[in-house]
């Protein structure tokens, strides 16, 4: 394994020998410092699990601290305005960021002998974008994807197997003023076209952040699909 394509971070191991790893990727200009404190307030003793915030491999010029998953100037040219040139850069490191991801996952599930579906990815902004582009990318089945005040840049239909049986899921602050609400509608449409296994909560009063009420909820989802993909990878090769 190439430790170079390895994403490093923060962890926090409650457990020798954990039942669940849940990796989590911090909103853009953040760093995975600032990010691990939510595994403190979102574990739960009875899932056994350990937690790993990984950096994004990209600094932000001009930006002391700050880290990216991919540009959002690429080119000095805001995302959003981006021409072909532009969305190849952005392409090619999604593409990049997607592998280190997965050699990440892989280094620590093998360390701990845990297979995929015991693997969480968890992001939050630009973070709970990656998470998506992953599990729509990724080959195997997850224990769950959780895209939290982000959106799903994919809009091509889902014809990956896997992540139509991972369950996922979306939340967004109806008061979000860096990613308006608009994105969690559009998100919320794709995943329902595509047949997604998902569960949508829009938070009143929320804004671009993890509240307790989001808290809250995602523990209870975690909780809820404990059990199920332990029953599903019994009938494994039924969906292959």
């Amino acid at each position: 394994m190439d430790d170079a394509k390895i994403l490093t971070g923060p962890s926090f191991l409650p457990h020798d020998k954990p039942k669940k790893l849940i990796f989590m990727l911090h909103g853009y200009g953040d760093t995975a410092d600032n990010f691990i404190h939510i595994a403190e307030v979102l574990r739960q003793p009875v899932w056994q699990a350990n937690y790993f915030a990984l950096n994004a491999p990209f600094l932000i010029p001009n930006y002391s601290m700050g880290r990216q998953w991919f540009e959002l100037y690429p080119n000095g040219v805001y995302i959003s305005e981006a021409g072909p040139n532009e969305i190849k850069i952005i392409c090619s490191q999604v593409k990049l960021v997607v592998q280190q991801i997965e050699q990440t996952i892989i280094k620590q599930k093998n360390k701990y002998n845990l297979p995929f579906r015991d693997c969480l990815l968890l992001g939050f902004s630009q973070g709970g974008i990656m998470t998506f582009e992953f599990g729509n990318f990724f080959q195997d089945q997850l224990a769950g994807l959780v895209v939290m005040s982000g959106r799903i840049m994919e809009q091509n239909e889902i014809t990956n197997q896997y992540v139509l049986q991972t369950p996922i899921f979306i939340s967004h602050g109806d008061q979000d003023d860096v990613l308006p609400i608009k994105n969690f509608f559009k998100s919320c449409e794709y995943l329902e076209k595509n047949k997604c296994i998902f569960e949508k909560h829009l938070l009143a009063g929320d804004t671009h952040t993890i509240s307790p009420k989001a808290i809250d909820l995602l523990q209870k989802f975690i909780k809820k699909n404990k059990n199920k993909t332990a029953a599903q990878s019994h009938h494994h090769s039924n969906f292959r």
